[in-house]
């Protein structure tokens, strides 16, 4: 019995020192803050909900699984209210200053080109997965991990020329993404041998846009290239088709914010898109998938797995850095570890090949609203 009981003291004692360790390994985590940028109010809000479920899932199953080189990983979420380069600009600063952060995770074109002046001189490495304007390449310690507006949308002009149609009109929002796509495409249309028979810009977050339209419908185009985002796209869908025009619409965004506005309207209309397949047959795809639905009791979608898989990158940059005995704090050598294997595991089921010029190789799909759903009619690789 004595034997018992001593035995039994001695397994409690190892248990108890056991958790201790445990506990005492926990309180050595030194917090790693990281930057996020998002769209938390306005009419964008249904993005940066997406991004934020990303980064926090992610950020989770790391520290649950020990951290990073010592480090626990916190995201500090701010709010650029859907596309104020004021308060993007204002929210960087805060996350320098109080934060004072060294990775950044951006959204919103228009937001990232304003503040890429001060990501170059505070040397923040950033990665943006949301903003597709064409002209966020070439700019110092920015990677845009999505395709790009001008990379993403003559997938979707291919497809409509190999169906017939020659004559297209335009309508875009008078933001850096919108005027940059439009030129992109009028470009590439015009190189097919397309004909443009009509271009209109309006102000970004227009509800009514039957004077644009009506000049469109008037100009009698085979389609309509509609590049704008967030909820523009539902108002400028749902306007085209109140107006009797049956031509189809396609565009560079889907989201269920917009189909709520535009409602059955929206059906037949086409994107392209490098977007996330929930049905994936990648190991870590399924995983992510698993847990997202867990977590949140819905699937995951491109910006939710997207921001999700930079987390990870991070993780990835912070151990590279921590090897060379260097500092993780410092921007520049988080940028710099980038470079020792461009190449990064991705939850899409490929490998994430990041670029010199700030691009990164993802090939998009085109789909087409059929039944109120994105279905896949051109699988472009």
């Amino acid at each position: 019995m004595k034997r018992w009981k001593l035995c039994s003291i001695l397994f409690l004692a190892g248990v108890m020192i056991f958790a201790s360790n445990i506990g005492v390994k926990a309180a050595e985590l030194k917090p790693y803050k990281f930057g996020a940028l998002y769209a938390m109010t306005g009419a964008g809000a249904w993005y940066g909900q997406q991004m934020t479920r990303g980064n926090h899932l992610a950020a989770d199953e790391i520290n649950a699984a020990g951290g990073v080189a010592g480090y626990k990983l916190i995201p500090v979420i701010e709010d650029h209210k859907s596309g104020s380069t004021t308060a993007g600009q204002n929210a960087l600063r805060k996350l320098l200053t109080v934060d004072k952060i060294a990775f950044l995770m951006s959204s919103y074109g228009s937001v990232t080109l304003s503040i890429s002046p001060i990501i170059k001189e505070e040397r923040i490495c950033t990665f943006n997965s949301g903003g597709t304007a064409p002209s966020l390449v070439n700019l110092p310690y920015l990677h845009n991990t999505r395709t790009l507006g001008d990379a993403q949308v003559p997938y979707v002009l291919k497809y409509l020329w190999d169906l017939g149609h020659r004559k297209m009109a335009t309508i875009y929002y008078n933001m850096e993404t919108g005027i940059g796509i439009n030129k992109a495409a009028i470009q590439y249309w015009k190189s097919l041998g397309g004909v443009v028979v009509d271009e209109e810009m309006y102000a970004a977050g227009s509800t009514d846009l039957t004077a644009e339209v009506s000049r469109i419908k008037a100009a009698q185009p085979d389609f309509i290239g509609c590049w704008n985002y967030q909820l523009d796209v539902g108002y400028t869908v749902r306007d085209i088709r109140k107006m009797g025009m049956k031509v189809p619409i396609c565009g560079a965004e889907f989201s269920p914010d917009a189909h709520k506005i535009a409602g059955e309207a929206m059906e037949g209309f086409l994107f392209a898109l490098d977007d996330f397949d929930v049905n994936t047959d990648d190991p870590w795809g399924k995983e992510f998938v698993k847990n997202y639905r867990k977590k949140y009791g819905e699937n995951p979608d491109k910006y939710a797995a997207s921001y999700y898989e930079n987390v990870y990158i991070l993780k990835e940059l912070i151990s590279r850095v921590v090897a060379k005995g260097e500092n993780p704090h410092d921007g520049s050598k988080l940028e710099a570890a980038i470079w020792d294997n461009p190449t990064f595991k991705s939850v899409y089921g490929i490998k994430s090949k990041l670029n010199k010029n700030g691009t990164a190789d993802k090939t998009p799909y085109v789909y087409k609203i059929t039944g109120g759903k994105p279905v896949i009619v051109k699988k472009t690789f």
